[in-house]
């Protein structure tokens, strides 16, 4: 079978120079983005303690106003990916998701606008998250800002970029825990010559945390591959050049601990150039124009189901599974879906009211065709990003 990552690669390429722009409307001045308080509905129930600030406005959304397919493109990408629930369409200060659709585990969520300008729209969410316990992070959404399509670091890659990339990042990381061992025996080794003699408290802070380091630096020396190391790294086109971000070693429980903790890298335009396509050279550095990213996940499609107008979404695959949700325009309820990835077929399952139909969908240049089954009922999918 021909591949995902491949196929529709090739022929976006070819497109890219025979279309300066495909689908979307050139954005000539920055999007307007504006903050949406989230409203609890009178079905939301009693708020459970993550839940108790939400009456005061403690979880905001942007969303992007306008009417056109860039701002309905990012707003449903921005709520189905952090909200799970479809972007509301005509909403005023505030949007009233429906009590199943609530984000139970995020006690708080504010956001700021990285960058916004004809070619880029960088949006951070920063959010408190309750599980077991209650820590904050940070999610970054880079979007090109001419068409409203999501951008993945995948879709700015060569085919080929992968392992001289991770082993960028492999080596800068293991750098940064060397370095900070080398701090920590350093102030050890002070630590136990000085008089009177350093407490015992402090000898067992730093042991423990060259412990963690030594851990750390051995897993990032280890079996981890340079592609599972890009995998994992988070894009930010917020600058110049390349922007990444790895998560910290450590757990929760060891993260005071962690001296080197998150890191984040920047790729000055000169060293990314050679692993970037031409869509990443044209929307990461701005030389020339291409078409559309090469592949769906991550992506707002819109299309039809039959006679019916739907959007769907998808995840990146993770070991040849697919996960993500489509919803009826009319009705914008979620449907979620689950299945595999095999070449560029599609298997997908949904299951609504204990009925299971199942869509087979074929990645075509940057359409999905294929059908939904369901029982004896066989429809026409047809869904483009």
């Amino acid at each position: 079978m021909t591949s995902l990552l491949r196929r529709p690669l090739a022929s976006t390429l070819a497109l890219a120079f025979a279309l300066p722009l495909l689908t979307g409307v050139a954005q000539a001045a920055p999007l307007q983005v504006r903050s949406l308080t989230l409203k609890p509905g009178p079905d939301a129930g009693e708020p459970n303690a993550v839940a108790s600030g939400w009456a005061d406005g403690s979880v905001k959304m942007p969303f992007i106003d306008g009417t056109g397919p860039v701002a309905t493109r990012i707003n449903d990408a921005l709520f189905l990916a952090a909200m799970g629930t479809p972007a509301p369409v005509k909403p005023g200060a505030t949007f009233t998701p429906p009590a199943r659709d609530l984000p139970e585990g995020t006690a708080s969520q504010d956001f700021e606008v990285n960058r916004n300008d004809a070619r880029l729209l960088v949006i951070t969410l920063n959010a408190e998250g309750c599980g077991a316990y209650c820590e904050g992070y940070d999610t970054v959404y880079n979007f090109d800002a001419r068409n409203g399509w999501a951008v993945t670091l995948h879709d700015l890659l060569q085919p080929g970029a992968l392992n001289p990339l991770g082993q960028r990042l492999q080596k800068e990381v293991r750098k940064r825990y060397a370095d900070q061992l080398k701090t920590l025996r350093t102030e050890l080794a002070a630590a136990r010559k000085r008089k009177p003699k350093a407490p015992a408290d402090e000898i067992n802070d730093l042991q423990e945390r060259i412990e963690l380091n030594e851990g750390c630096l051995a897993d990032e020396s280890g079996t981890r591959s340079a592609a599972q190391t890009v995998r994992y790294a988070r894009l930010n086109l917020t600058g110049p050049g390349l922007g990444l971000h790895l998560g910290r070693c450590s757990n929760h429980a060891l993260r005071a601990l962690d001296d080197v903790a998150e890191i984040n890298i920047t790729l000055p335009p000169a060293d990314v150039r050679p692993l970037l396509n031409a869509y990443g050279r044209a929307l990461v550095l701005g030389e020339g124009e291409a078409g559309p990213p090469a592949q769906p996940f991550g992506q707002v499609l819109h299309g039809k189901i039959g006679p019916a107008a739907v959007t769907l979404r998808l995840d990146r695959p993770l070991s040849g599974g697919v996960s993500g949700h489509y919803f009826y325009d009319r009705f914008r309820q979620l449907i979620l879906l689950s299945g595999t990835l095999e070449g560029d077929t599609l298997t997908l399952t949904e299951t609504v009211d204990d009925k299971t139909a199942t869509l087979r969908l074929k990645v075509q240049g940057t359409r999905l065709q294929g059908e939904w089954q369901g029982g004896e009922r066989r429809l026409p999918v047809s869904l483009s990003w």
